[in-house]
């Protein structure tokens, strides 16, 4: 029986295919639990479903479980066109239609019609700088072989990266063949020519044994090459704006917050983290992001990751970026735009991705309303309401109070005069005794502090590092991440256990990907450099930002 059904998605190998050409449908669903298969029946009108297979994986990564089925499905189109694989229903839930266009196959010649030969293709002959073109390779064959090479293309001026092969079935003149289909993102870096050299593909003829007894046979070797290209590269347009140059096909710009940033306060942190997506460029190509100082707020920004994936489309890469922001004073404050300006490579046009500036609302700090002032003042104004009430009922009652008023401060003074003296006397002793132990505390607490940040776990790591930082600074009474960073004044240590604290607060996502490693360099340098000694004895925190 089914226990988690998840909304089944749809895939296929190519949305580009000939009319004598077989596609590849897979249809996944996330879980654990046996799935009834999908209902193909809706599938039957534009195409042919010559094979479906069905196969299930559990895998374990990063201790983070994954379980899913597939259905790979081999169809064959009835018609040319822009064909449509509609949605598939599995255990009650559809996926998404699909769009598949279907084109007449290339015409061949019959002296071309050979058991086994190449074909290569580029989706453009004149591209930009750096631009993305793909080069796709096509190896067809109607008999079987075996021990099959094929060369790789190499440049010195372009960068490349593979993105994939596909097999599939196609008839040519009544003919099946399997086709190898290997497709290649190039990217120059020089302008000029570039020159896409043929490939070579070697592979020999299986033949089939005469008999049981007899050994497997080798026939022919065969060699064939694939066509050369060039390539014609041109420099950036002139009207290009100024900055750093970025031909996509498409660039997007989003912002996420670690919270809603409708409510800080001053010395609240909050993490803002910028993303762009570019298609058809490479992660290296993205610059990374300048978050410049704001009035009014401490920045910690990290070092930002890239990330980047490949289709049959070409290259699509991201770059995140993020700024814990510490609100320094009331009042507004206001967040610069971000942009990206970057080169259309479709409408050949300046395009800009752009993030608006924004104003956030800061008010002020919670006030501590920790102390014993505001109960004396209490108990000090009923004490003289009760006196007052008494004295004017009766004389006699007043003077007893004066009595036992006066009695009670001299006994507070004779305690205050007694404290003093052995304090004064006392002192020198003590303050060995008190390193000595505290010491022995800190080397317990960093001890505990180590296993966890060595462990991740966030949720034990911050219990450790407050017992710990009570421990180093043990002059002072800390009660959460915020004390620590007012204890240390250091500015990583601050930028992790902001991070540290968004984690907590943030998503389950967060929370699994956090890392200690930093928080424990931070802590290990701090602590080689040995704590700050305090001006004075006052057992209060210094301010978390200076005025």
């Amino acid at each position: 029986m089914n226990t988690a059904v998840a909304t089944p998605m749809a895939s296929i190998d190519r949305s580009v295919i000939s009319i004598d050409d077989t596609i590849t449908f897979t249809v996944r669903v996330s879980g654990t639990g046996s799935f009834k298969g999908p209902d193909l029946n809706s599938i039957y009108i534009d195409f042919e479903v010559l094979g479906n297979r069905q196969s299930s994986r559990h895998t374990i990564r990063n201790g983070v479980s994954e379980s899913w089925t597939e259905w790979i499905i081999t169809l064959a189109p009835k018609r040319k066109g822009r064909l449509t694989i509609p949605s598939i229903a599995v255990n009650g839930k559809k996926t998404e239609p699909i769009s598949v266009i279907v084109r007449a196959s290339p015409p061949i010649s019959a002296g071309a019609v050979k058991p086994v030969y190449l074909e290569s293709e580029v989706d453009s002959n004149s591209i930009y700088v750096q631009q993305q073109i793909i080069f796709t390779l096509r190896i067809f064959q109607s008999i079987t072989l075996d021990n099959m090479n094929l060369t790789e293309p190499e440049f010195d001026d372009a960068l490349m990266e593979k993105l994939g092969q596909n097999s599939y079935q196609r008839k040519i003149q009544n003919t099946p063949y399997r086709v190898h289909e290997l497709q290649y993102a190039i990217f120059p870096q020089k302008t000029g020519s570039l020159i896409i050299p043929e490939l070579v593909f070697t592979a020999t003829e299986a033949v089939a044994r005469r008999s049981v007894f007899s050994l497997p046979g080798q026939g022919r070797t065969l060699r064939q090459m694939s066509e050369q290209h060039k390539i014609e590269v041109l420099p950036p347009p002139i009207d290009i704006k100024t900055g750093i140059w970025l031909p996509a096909k498409d660039i997007q710009l989003t912002e996420k917050w670690s919270r809603l940033p409708d409510d800080i306060r001053v010395g609240d942190s909050i993490t803002r983290t910028i993303s762009v997506t570019a298609i058809s460029l490479l992660d290296s190509q993205l610059p990374p992001f300048n978050f410049p100082s704001i009035p009014g707020a401490k920045l910690y920004p990290d070092q930002g990751n890239t990330e980047s994936s490949v289709s049959a489309q070409g290259v699509t890469s991201s770059r995140s970026g993020s700024i814990a922001i510490i609100p320094t004073v009331a009042g507004t404050l206001l967040l610069p735009e971000i942009r990206f300006n970057w080169w259309d490579t479709n409408s050949k046009q300046n395009r800009t991705a752009v993030i608006a500036s924004r104003e956030l609302t800061i008010k002020p700090a919670l006030q501590n309303t920790q102390g014993a002032s505001t109960p004396l003042a209490v108990d000090h104004s009923q004490a003289n309401t009760v006196s007052k009430i008494t004295s004017d009922s009766t004389s006699n009652s007043s003077r007893l109070w004066q009595i036992i008023s006066a009695g009670l401060a001299l006994a507070w003074a004779i305690t205050l005069l007694l404290w003093w003296r052995g304090a004064r006397f006392a002192a020198p002793s003590l303050v060995p005794s008190t390193k000595s132990g505290g010491l022995l505390s800190e080397h317990t607490a960093f001890s505990r502090l180590s296993s966890a940040c060595k462990s991740n776990e966030i949720n034990e790591v911050r219990a450790a590092c407050i017992e710990w930082a009570n421990n180093y600074w043990h002059e002072y009474t800390i009660n959460n991440l915020q004390d620590v960073q007012r204890c240390s004044d250091d500015e990583e240590l601050a930028k992790e256990l902001s991070q540290l604290d968004n984690s907590l607060y943030g998503t389950e996502s967060s929370q699994h990907s956090w890392n200690g490693e930093q928080l424990l360099l931070a802590v290990s340098r701090i602590r080689k450099d040995g704590p700050k000694k305090s001006e004075n004895s006052q057992q209060t925190l210094p301010p978390l930002y200076s005025s």
